[in-house]
């Protein structure tokens, strides 16, 4: 079999958090990230699907959430659940099966961060297109640029 090696960056990788700091945020939170969900109703079985860089962001924004989940479950008697954690567009996504205004507000300053925070390694980045559009640092911009992939 002939097999072409080429530079290639229209086709990311599948990129994941690593599985331990997955676990340090299921620990933490075990109530709002269900890993072992039924996939009909969260993704939160596929993991947070983006890269390192962007856990300190999640971590506060959890933090951050905590009284304001605390309050909405106390009042509503609803319990509020993380459905997927992705990046999209080179941003951050967040999606829950309900939210408030606060909240709301909270996933969107986390989202804004994260168009200015590099996926891969939590430096300040910028968002860049190349076929697909990340938010990435200086150094990763020029790492997946560089990035063989291998062609049939």
């Amino acid at each position: 079999m002939n097999r072409l090696l080429a530079i290639r960056f229209s086709e990311p990788r599948n990129r994941q958090m690593r599985k331990e700091l997955e676990q340090k945020m299921f620990e933490r939170w075990p109530q709002w990230f269900n890993p072992k969900g039924d996939v009909r109703h969260t993704r939160m079985s596929f993991g947070f699907q983006h890269e390192d860089g962007w856990f300190d962001i999640l971590w506060r924004l959890s933090g951050d959430l905590e009284p304001l989940a605390a309050e909405f479950e106390q009042t509503t008697g609803r319990h509020l659940e993380v459905l997927q954690v992705k990046e999209k567009f080179g941003g951050l996504r967040i999606h829950m099966n309900l939210t408030t205004d606060a909240i709301r507000q909270r996933l969107l300053a986390a989202q804004l961060e994260s168009f200015l925070t590099c996926e891969v390694c939590g430096h300040p980045g910028q968002r860049r297109e190349c076929g697909w559009i990340k938010t990435l640092c200086d150094l990763h911009t020029g790492a997946r640029d560089r990035e063989p992939k291998e062609l049939e």
